[in-house]
């Protein structure tokens, strides 16, 4: 998507996305709101700690080789993809309603298990060289969902600057990372809202 993004052809149509790009620097920038040093304080720790699984994927993508000969090997790579979601799925385990069931997460894991294609999956890193959340000069419009629980939270602010042709941006209640499945009516009821000014 994110080179998509840059491109101004006809082909290229709005879109929507859920973990938004920012363009900023690597030291805090000063004069931050509150809402801006949370999400910028969410962003570092990604990058001191939460970053690896990406660069693993990104840089040698084949030595994930053992998560397709284990099916216990892959269900922990994909369960500790990040805190916040690792947080949500152990909620679902203890029983708590998230939006996802047990069934939810094993069904998720047995899909990419019984078709062999978590490797595979994880090409899209290696294949993509720009950097995470660093668009540039994006000229096409734009709808952003922001959830909760997502890597980083991105302020108004800072989406506006990403995306000059914002033409929706929503603070949702609730979901993470894969808010697709995690939340799919919340999802696809942002996705409509993003597009609806477009009919």
């Amino acid at each position: 998507m994110q080179s998509q993004t840059h491109e101004t052809t006809p082909a290229v149509r709005p879109f929507h996305i859920n973990v938004p790009e920012e363009d900023l620097d690597e030291l805090p920038p000063s004069g931050l709101s509150a809402e801006e040093k949370g999400a910028w304080d969410q962003l570092d720790f990604f990058y001191k700690h939460g970053l690896g699984y990406a660069q693993e994927m990104m840089n040698r993508p084949q030595t994930l080789y053992a998560i397709a000969d284990s099916s216990v090997g892959l269900a922990a790579w994909m369960l500790d993809h990040d805190a916040r979601s690792q947080a949500l799925i152990a909620r679902v385990f203890n029983g708590q309603p998230e939006g996802l069931t047990r069934d939810d997460v094993l069904d998720n894991v047995t899909l990419y298990w019984l078709t062999n294609t978590a490797v595979s999956s994880a090409r899209l890193y290696w294949e993509s060289k720009l950097a995470f959340f660093a668009p540039k000069g994006v000229a096409i419009p734009a709808a952003v969902s922001v959830f909760p629980d997502e890597i980083y939270a991105a302020p108004r602010s800072w989406a506006e600057k990403a995306y000059p042709k914002l033409i929706h941006y929503n603070r949702l209640p609730k979901g993470g990372h894969f808010a697709a499945w995690e939340q799919p009516e919340l999802f696809s009821e942002e996705v409509r809202a993003g597009f609806r000014s477009l009919r």
